[in-house]
């Protein structure tokens, strides 16, 4: 309760600004939610036309993925102005309006609503460095899905991973998770939650892992791709 008050005091006497264009307003405000939008129809890895699940049917053969989901681009810059703010700066209000804006977009997609949700996890020192997982509280923030947080991330990447090959970035992803309770996801549908994907690298060896528990269809949605 005491925090509530507290929060609400602080939005009094400092009101939320849009990480995206600086009005003061809220943490995310529409006009620059619907500037960021991609509305698409590309392959997740190829970039070749796809139908709606976005994953061509040659890709579709090589990879664990019934359907990818993403916002926007992170090509627009207005995009990843809003990610490095939440990230980065820690302005974790936008993850509730990321999380609306996430969930209007699985319900356009028909994503089950009995799945189960596993936000990608971060390092423990990474975490602890961050303050927070941006993929977990945007997952907690989607509601009505059941969340889980069994999986575990055993390496950390280095940021020099994001300069390699995209062959390089796959290898470099390899064995660095851990599903810690298997039972949990056996014959179960998955929604990996993840804030940028540029390879599909992070999500696929997850997805695999997952696969190799015994899960059953796995989806995965994030904020931006590219």
């Amino acid at each position: 309760m005491m925090y509530k008050v507290i929060h609400t005091a602080l939005d009094i006497l400092f009101p939320p600004h849009c990480a995206g264009c600086g009005s003061a307003s809220q943490a995310l405000c529409a006009s620059c939610a619907r500037a960021t939008a991609y509305l698409g129809k590309e392959c997740f890895f190829c970039a070749g036309p796809a139908e709606k699940n976005n994953i061509c049917g040659q890709c579709s053969r090589n990879h664990d993925f019934e359907s990818i989901i993403w916002l926007w681009r992170y090509q627009n810059e207005k995009a990843r102005t809003i990610i490095a703010a939440y990230k980065y700066k820690r302005k974790s209000a936008l993850a509730l309006p990321l999380a609306r804006l996430l969930s209007q977009k699985l319900r356009e997609h028909n994503i089950p609503r009995d799945i189960v949700v596993i936000p990608v996890p971060l390092h423990k020192n990474k975490e602890r460095e961050r303050g927070f997982n941006q993929a977990a509280l945007i997952a907690k923030n989607l509601g009505l899905y059941s969340l889980s947080t069994v999986a575990v991330r055993l390496k950390e990447t280095s940021p020099q991973a994001w300069t390699e090959s995209r062959r390089e970035r796959f290898k470099h992803m390899e064995n660095v998770f851990l599903i810690t309770r298997p039972e949990t996801v056996q014959n179960k549908d998955i929604l990996i939650i993840d804030d940028v994907a540029t390879t599909g690298a992070t999500l696929s060896e997850l997805a695999r892992v997952l696969k190799k528990a015994g899960a059953a269809k796995i989806y995965a949605a994030v904020l931006a791709h590219g």
